[in-house]
């Protein structure tokens, strides 16, 4: 998978085993689990209101950038290019 997306926010799978499916990517709203992520662009911190939970869920935040993931999980966060 290779595509552009205006917000992606990445944040821990609290229910990942810690072995596999560690990483949630939002990406512009739709959640994709992932083994491991690099960033090679630009990050800043953000948080979310989660009414399902009833609670705040922190992110690691990319805007307009470029998302690939390999066929082992793991994703690639670049600039927008």
């Amino acid at each position: 998978m290779s595509k552009q997306y205006s917000q992606v926010k990445i944040r821990y799978n609290t229910d990942s085993n810690g072995h596999d499916q560690c990483w949630r990517l939002i990406l512009d709203g739709d959640e994709v689990l992932v083994e491991s992520v690099q960033i090679d662009a630009p990050v800043c911190t953000s948080r979310d209101w989660i009414e399902s939970v009833g609670k705040f869920k922190h992110h690691i935040s990319v805007s307009d950038c470029h998302v690939s993931i390999d066929k082992e999980g793991t994703a690639l966060i670049t600039t927008k290019g």
